[in-house]
């Protein structure tokens, strides 16, 4: 059993960071829009997206994701106690 979590838990509030292991180009996607491409599907875990997506620069299969939470309205919660 893995903990990790497939593409479609990402859909709310999400974005990646995509940056390739051989040439370093670097990019951001929506989780739909990964979806675009023919071998991804909403089941999969990251680690078999990265597996599955090719650079869109040097067009190897290296890439490292990064999830990213986007929040509109993002409010510090903290003081002094």
């Amino acid at each position: 059993m893995t903990l990790e979590l497939q593409l479609a838990d990402y859909f709310n509030g999400y974005r990646f960071r995509l940056q390739c292991r051989q040439c370093g180009n670097g990019w951001h996607k929506d989780p739909a829009d990964l979806l675009q491409h023919p071998m991804l599907h909403t089941r999969m875990y990251l680690h078999e997206v990265e597996q599955a997506l090719p650079c869109r620069a040097c067009h190897k299969i290296a890439v490292k994701i990064t999830p990213i939470i986007i929040k509109p309205t993002h409010h510090f919660v903290g003081g002094l106690g």
